[in-house]
This record gives C-alpha cells, structure tokens and sequence, in this order.
C-alpha cells in the first residue's frame, strides 16, 4: 500500500481532487460563456485539467490499495465505483479541454495551423464550448458524488 508520511496516500491524495476537479469544472464553464476571461483561464484550464488525469489516477489506485488492506463494505464498494466513473471523467474532461482550447484559443492554436479550417469554423467552436461547459458541469457534479460516496464510506457506522 503507497503510505506517505505512515498514513495511506489515498487519504492525502484525495484532497486534491476533491479541491481540484470543481475548479477546473468551473473554470471550464466560465471559459465557456465568458469570452472576455478566456485569455485569463486559457492556460491555468488547460494545466490543471492536464494535472487532474494523472492525479485522480494515481488517487484511484491508492484507493484500491486500500480497500484491499482493509475490509470492504457496501459503502466501499459504491465509492469505488463512483471512483471509476471519477477517473473516466476526468481523462474525457481534458480531451474536451484541450480540444476546445486548440479550436478557441488563439496563442495554443497556432501550434495546430494544419486544423486552419476546423478552428475557423464557428459552429464547431461553438459546439466545443458547449460541450466544454456540460463537461465542466459533469466534473463537478462527478468529484462530489465521488467525495461524498468516500466520506460516507468512511463516517457513516
């Protein structure tokens, strides 16, 4: 079982998406509807949806550790779950974010000139922030019920 500092990672590592994955989800929803802040959270969206991948994976696994060292329960079993829809999520969540920042954001998408017809079509820029947003929504709505699944695992007798 990964430990850090004698306690098992999981417990630590799992602040940070519980912290993380809601701002990024907001930050993915106002990037969507607020041109005027998309040159503010163009490269801070696309670094932390970046990071979450890794991170909830990394936090996943150490779940896993866990529940193998200690006995499982129903409430367990339903977090692990939830834990799995939370790592599918977040891997969907930075592919729609770096799609969107590539058609959306100018300084990311001169490094894709080859996709020139793709990016300057309106309809598929917009349709790549209204997904942005609904995976944003998906991510928050995800990391709580995930949160709140483990919590309940862990408090409730």
């Amino acid at each position: 079982m990964i430990e850090i500092a004698g306690l098992p990672a999981h417990i630590l590592l799992v602040h940070a998406v519980v912290v993380l994955a809601p701002i990024a989800g907001l930050g993915a929803i106002v990037y969507a509807v607020a041109p005027r802040w998309r040159n503010y959270l163009a490269w801070p969206l696309g670094v932390l949806s970046l990071g979450l991948v890794p991170v909830s994976l990394l936090t996943a696994q150490a779940g896993e550790q866990l529940q193998n060292a200690r006995p499982s329960s129903a409430l367990i079993r339903e977090h692990v779950e939830q834990g799995d829809v939370l790592k599918a999520v977040s891997v969907v969540f930075f592919v729609v974010i770096a799609a969107t920042l590539v058609v959306s954001y100018e300084p990311i998408g001169r490094w894709f000139a080859f996709l020139g017809p793709l990016r300057s079509n309106r309809a598929v820029r917009l349709a790549l922030l209204v997904i942005a947003a609904a995976a944003g929504a998906v991510f928050v709505y995800q990391s709580i019920v995930t949160g709140h699944s483990g919590s309940a695992s862990v408090w409730t007798t």
